[in-house]
């Protein structure tokens, strides 16, 4: 399934191309084949564009699948993800903060990310600094608590965006709060690829107490990738 996806997003789009003339082009691009000059312009779509961005996609769904998993183990409840718990809103503040009002710009490039990263760190310590009580840290707890900040951060998020003074940059992050693989290039895959690949290598076992809270065990490093490590975890 996963193959003729990756298939259907490369022979798909604007320019359009004939499925044995985009099939041909992969495998030229895969093999290091040659062709001819007729096919400069259509290589060039393929390969070094929409091949990329399909690839990208499916590394960064893979991480944020044994990222779900890991969240849904963490607070024991099927539904939950990284937006549950306040994660994805605080990254949206750190974000806005470099498109809009230009932090960290020594930084350069990496300011985003650094931002967003840190900003989703920060919000995830404060989430458990305030639903943890002297009893311990219960699931229930701990996600009442990260709704309700969720909805905190993204009202920081929506007030720096109304109060950006640069229409381009308010526009510049709603479409990094969308989201958008319109930038991926082959340099970008392999970052992600090892990003995604540490979230599913690691992860920490955890057992009840008799508060219902969970207590850390070990943790457990196995080399298995993002898939496999989403369909064999186990919530302890």
């Amino acid at each position: 399934m996963l193959a003729v996806s990756l298939a259907c997003g490369v022979g798909l789009g604007a320019t359009g191309m004939g499925w044995g003339q985009v099939l041909r082009l992969m495998w030229a691009g895969l093999s290091g084949g040659s062709l001819g000059t007729g096919d400069a312009g259509a290589y060039t779509i393929v390969w070094e564009i929409r091949f990329p961005r399909v690839v990208l996609a499916a590394v960064v769904g893979a991480g944020l699948a044994a990222v779900g998993v890991a969240v849904q183990a963490l607070v024991r409840n099927a539904l939950a993800d990284p937006f549950v718990l306040g994660i994805s809103s605080g990254a949206a503040v750190g974000a806005n903060a470099v498109i809009l009002f230009g932090a960290l710009a020594g930084l350069g490039v990496w300011a985003l990310s650094f931002s967003a990263f840190v900003s989703a760190l920060a919000a995830t310590l404060v989430v458990y600094a305030v639903a943890r009580s002297p009893l311990g840290l219960s699931p229930l707890r701990l996600v009442l608590t990260g709704t309700a900040l969720a909805y905190g951060f993204q009202a920081v998020t929506t007030v720096m965006v109304f109060g950006a003074e640069r229409g381009e940059a308010a526009r510049a992050a709603l479409m990094w709060l969308l989201g958008s693989l319109g930038g991926a290039t082959w340099p970008k895959v392999p970052l992600c690829s090892r990003a995604g690949c540490g979230s599913g290598c690691g992860r920490a076992r955890w057992t009840p107490s008799p508060w219902g809270t969970r207590r850390r065990r070990r943790w457990a490093c196995r080399p298995t990738g993002c898939g496999v490590s989403c369909s064999s975890s186990r919530r302890l």
